[in-house]
């Protein structure tokens, strides 16, 4: 059997309106969007794209944009472990984090075609404090 390569982060970007969260005693809201590929018909490589986001209740926007190649098999996990390293990123604490991934599930409604993922991106890069 072929050993498939990991999932690992080929690109990174991020867009934030401050260097931290304001508060994260006080609310703030969260999400992420995808696009992903297989590299070929019925290939176990694929290309995901993933976008994770926070915003504080100051309205400061987080964007992180991040590129996956390898394996399509822990596409969910490596979702999951970016909006968990992202929110540390940010400073949130590790036990707001830890509630708020509680229940965080990946579903296909944030699933998103090339072109309608771009689009989603830019007009929540719109949104931020530094592009208004």
């Amino acid at each position: 059997m072929v050993e498939l390569p990991p999932l690992r982060e080929i690109a990174r970007y991020d867009y934030f309106d401050a260097e931290e969260i304001s508060d994260d005693m006080m609310e703030f809201s969260s999400g992420y969007f995808f696009n992903g590929s297989r590299q070929g018909p019925k290939a176990e490589i694929i290309e995901l794209s993933v976008v994770t986001w926070v915003m504080d209740f100051q309205e400061n926007l987080f964007i992180q944009f991040c590129r996956y190649s390898g394996s399509k098999y822990p596409w969910k996990e490596k979702i999951t472990e970016q909006m968990k390293i992202f929110m540390r990123d940010i400073d949130i604490s590790e036990g707001f984090i830890r509630r708020r991934l509680v229940d965080f599930e990946i579903g296909r409604d944030e699933y998103f075609e090339r072109e309608k993922f771009e689009k989603k991106f830019l007009e929540l890069r719109s949104r931020m404090k530094s592009v208004r």
